[in-house]
């Protein structure tokens, strides 16, 4: 290419072309660098000569700055190795946030002060699908159905229109060993033939309920096993239906006590040993006053499940010892205010007034 730069202006002679005032070949479609018409051919091949060397200057530098830019790269899990670690004891946010403007801390009971085992999946099973047979009429052969822990993940959706439980990723498409019709797994053309794409869009999104918390992954094993049974016996079901009667039976468990009273019955098999728990819950409560902040807590746990004063529960499982409550005579002493049955998330946006205050 440098070589056919430089022969171009003395083509141009040879052939009897003009240069305009601003140096530009006419005749060649143009584009070509402009000089001043009063340079003499071999000056004006000594510039090309010049701006070529300047060009391959640029790209030697450009060069050079990528390979430092790769071997960087390169080095990058190195220099992640040496970087300092996040103090675990340490509170992050996604914000700017200043605690010293902070006046109120709230703590959640479920997996935050309290953390549960695996069997805590199969009681609330094993409850919601009583309760589907012995109150909403299921047939009897649901009571054989057992929780399969292998098979629920985080992060589920339930399509209420077509039964189908969906695993969608970042950009809201269905994964392609992420879409169930009860236990088995959909193959790509079988969803292509469902969803038309693997993308769900705006309206499709509708029919979708969220199986996103830990809490989540007993319904949608019994969802699963209720689909599987229609599917099985060959009958027809309204996949909405039958989401309606799976949330209102595992609604049912918790509202009702009846998970918190399970758990209650044993607790060293549902329960596991924060080993935090004495540097979370009881140091933060004890900072928040002595700088006059207050703490509370605000959970849907049964009030009979807030007046457990079990020392085996306050010591072994939650972490919280004698000498971390102080003067305090129980774990619901760390709090200004401890607010149970809260109904939540409609507790958040409800204007309905707390009907009474018990003192446990």
């Amino acid at each position: 290419m440098a070589s056919l730069r430089r022969l171009l202006p003395l083509r141009s002679l040879l052939l009897g072309k003009n240069l305009s005032a601003s140096g530009t070949c006419e005749g060649l479609g143009g584009g070509f660098r402009s000089y001043s018409a009063s340079l003499s051919p071999e000056e004006r091949i000594l510039k090309l000569e010049e701006d070529d060397q300047l060009a391959e200057d640029d790209i030697a530098k450009i060069r050079a700055q990528f390979d430092a830019a790769k071997q960087s790269f390169f080095k990058i899990p190195e220099a992640v190795k040496e970087m300092p670690k996040m103090h675990p004891k340490g509170i992050y946010v996604n914000k700017n946030l200043k605690l010293e403007d902070i006046q109120v801390y709230g703590f959640d009971y479920d997996y935050t002060l309290a953390h549960y085992s695996s069997n805590l999946q199969t009681l609330i099973y094993e409850l919601a699908k009583e309760h589907l047979v012995n109150e909403l009429r299921y047939p009897d052969s649901c009571l054989e159905f057992k929780y399969d822990p292998t098979f629920p993940i985080r992060g589920l959706n339930y399509d209420k229109l077509k039964g189908c439980l969906l695993k969608l990723d970042f950009f809201g498409s269905i994964e392609p060993d992420g879409c169930y019709f009860g236990h088995r797994k959909l193959t790509r053309k079988e969803i292509e033939q469902i969803y038309g794409t693997r993308h769900i869009g705006r309206d499709q999104a509708r029919g979708l309920v969220s199986l996103m918390d830990f809490f989540c992954f007993s319904e949608a094993c019994l969802l699963a096993d209720i689909v599987q049974h229609f599917v099985d016996a060959k009958l027809e079901f309204d996949a909405s239906h039958v989401y309606e009667d799976v949330n209102c039976a595992i609604q049912h468990v918790h509202r009702s006590g009846l998970a918190h009273n399970g758990i209650l019955s044993d607790p060293q098999r549902y329960l596991v040993k924060n080993v935090r728990g004495d540097e979370s819950a009881a140091t933060l409560s004890q900072d928040a006053e002595a700088k006059g902040e207050e703490t509370f807590l605000v959970d849907k746990l049964s009030i009979s499940f807030c007046g457990w004063r079990d020392a085996v529960y306050a010591r072994d499982l939650t972490g919280i010892t004698e000498d971390s409550l102080g003067h305090r005579d129980s774990w619901r002493e760390l709090f200004d205010v401890v607010i149970a049955q809260a109904n939540k998330p409609e507790f958040y946006t409800s204007e309905h007034l707390f009907r009474y205050f018990l003192q446990l």
